[in-house]
């Protein structure tokens, strides 16, 4: 297939995806769908937080966070979808749970680049207006590698993390470019990019950068969180590299209700391993 083939699929399968899913108005009718992921402690197998997981209504027939994106870029208000998702997100998890820590996503180029109101101030505002305190709130940042200005990026954060709103760069990958926005940003926690936890009980090159990681993150006070922990044989694996938390399918898949404890099974192999 040619990359003008490739490039016109996409670009139709995009308009096809914005025709069915008219952004802004799913988001006038608060219509967007809040699941909710663990993240756990592995010392102790405690339930740290829980990742907002926004999915698109039935009703449009798509199924896919991407392609509710691909129409948000089509119609050019990827902010205000990131931000909508923030808001629901966090009427949705008071609705369901008084406790505990939400962790939302927010791209850096949305946190990076000013629109009609800096996207920190629209976040600290979504807050007030739900009553929810900064302490109990945290982001994960997205796309931090692909040509973001860092000095900017580190100013946005700033203000939140005065507040006491919890910082995580995600989809971590050992890169130059991630490498010097750990340093600069100082994150809270980690999260590892799935590909290196699908590896992690079979390929000793990946344990070795995992384990000189840990070191790494360590060093700066922040938390390394394996994300799409899927298999009891991985869950070991990244305990035993001195991974503090862990999030996927075998520890808890998305669900619509927070969980305040683990399912047996994961249970069982944290007792053991601890």
């Amino acid at each position: 297939m040619s990359t003008l083939t490739h490039t016109l699929q996409h670009w139709w399968r995009a308009r096809q995806s914005a025709q069915r899913m008219p952004v802004e108005r799913l988001l006038s009718q608060r219509s967007l769908k809040s699941l909710f992921q663990p993240i756990v402690e592995l010392r102790n197998g405690e339930v740290y937080g829980h990742e907002a997981l926004i999915r698109p209504p039935r009703s449009t027939g798509e199924t896919t966070v991407s392609s509710l994106f691909e129409a948000a870029r089509e119609q050019r208000c990827e902010p205000s979808l990131e931000l909508g998702c923030v808001d629901q997100a966090v009427e949705h998890w008071l609705a369901e749970y008084t406790r505990g820590s939400l962790f939302v996503n927010i791209s850096a180029h949305t946190l990076v680049y000013q629109y009609e109101q800096q996207t920190e101030d629209c976040v600290l505002e979504i807050l007030r207006k739900h009553r929810f305190s900064p302490r109990r709130f945290g982001i994960d940042i997205g796309g931090y590698t692909r040509g973001v200005d860092i000095a900017k990026l580190v100013e946005s954060l700033q203000r939140m993390r005065a507040v006491g709103v919890r910082i995580a760069l995600d989809d971590f990958k050992a890169s130059r470019q991630a490498l010097e926005v750990l340093s600069r940003v100082r994150p809270d926690l980690v999260k590892l990019a799935g590909r290196w936890t699908r590896h992690v009980d079979e390929d000793e090159d990946v344990s070795k950068v995992i384990r000189s990681l840990v070191r790494l993150t360590h060093g700066n006070g922040c938390m390394i969180v394996a994300k799409s922990v899927e298999s009891e044989s991985q869950l070991m694996a990244m305990q035993e590299l001195g991974v503090a938390m862990a999030q996927g399918y075998f520890l808890g898949s998305p669900a619509a209700e927070p969980i305040t404890s683990l399912n047996r099974r994961a249970q069982s192999v944290l007792a053991d391993l601890n």
